[in-house]
């Protein structure tokens, strides 16, 4: 635990000494709650059974680990709010950091706060899983968007908790890096941040050390929370991460562990 928090200490010395950005915060907007317009039918129930096998927790009451993603969820929104930030990439060193889990919960904890609406994407185009923790098979995602174009709230997924949508990745890509850094993908990202003031939208990205998806797309996120796994990620990566990263704004990181 403590290698790691050194680790993590040290990369961001490094990292505002290499940008020289400061750490100052703008004045907290406020804004009102708006819906997301998505295909009304298609709307998915996760049972009981399928979210206690996924890990999604956020929603209990009562629930030491659903307070956790709510204290997470506060540092989260204070941080993004006072500084104007509107999109969130979550990621980790490699894959089985628990980085899926992580946005999922902190996705459901922000549409339960009332004041926000928020957008979970997929956009692991090689192995999209997002579907898998929902126990649900999309007809359609991102990939049906971007090559055979079709309609954005036809991708779309509305969760029975309210102001909460998912889009899918769709079906598998080889070429992940190439589909990701379009045109068509950067002005949708643009989209999706602006057409409603109060929602967020975070990103469900690839690991940094397995792909360089998360590089590629960095550029269209405001900012970026990372996850690690307590006991298996290793301080190096961690560093190697951040490193890789030094472009993109690191608001936090997350010490995952099992459930």
């Amino acid at each position: 635990m403590d290698k790691l928090e050194k680790a993590l200490q040290k990369a961001r010395e490094q990292r505002a000494h290499a940008t020289g950005k400061p750490q100052g915060q703008n004045q907290t907007t406020t804004q009102r709650a708006s819906y997301v317009k998505t295909n009304q039918s298609n709307l998915v129930s996760i049972s009981d059974i399928q979210m206690d096998r996924a890990r999604i927790v956020a929603h209990k009451t009562q629930s030491k680990e659903a307070d956790t993603f709510r204290i997470l969820r506060t540092q989260v929104l204070q941080i993004m709010n006072n500084d104007g930030l509107r999109s969130l990439a979550i990621t980790s060193p490699r894959y089985s950091d628990g980085k899926t889990t992580i946005a999922l919960n902190l996705a459901i904890s922000i549409a339960l706060d009332l004041k926000q609406t928020v957008l979970l994407v997929d956009l692991d185009f090689r192995k999209p899983n997002l579907h898998e923790f929902l126990g649900y098979e999309p007809s359609a995602g991102l990939t049906d968007y971007l090559f055979r174009n079709t309609p954005i709230p036809d991708c779309m997924i509305r969760l029975s908790f309210e102001r909460m949508t998912v889009l899918p990745a769709g079906s598998p890509v080889d070429q992940s890096s190439e589909a990701i850094g379009l045109p068509k993908m950067a002005a949708l990202a643009r989209e999706l941040k602006t057409r409603y003031p109060d929602r967020f939208i975070i990103y469900d990205m690839p690991p940094v050390l397995e792909q360089d998806d998360p590089l590629a797309f960095m550029p269209n996120v405001d900012s970026v929370l990372l996850v690690a796994r307590e006991g298996k990620t290793k301080p190096s990566e961690i560093a190697h991460t951040v490193e890789l990263l030094s472009s993109a704004r690191i608001i936090g990181t997350v010490l995952n562990e099992k459930l």
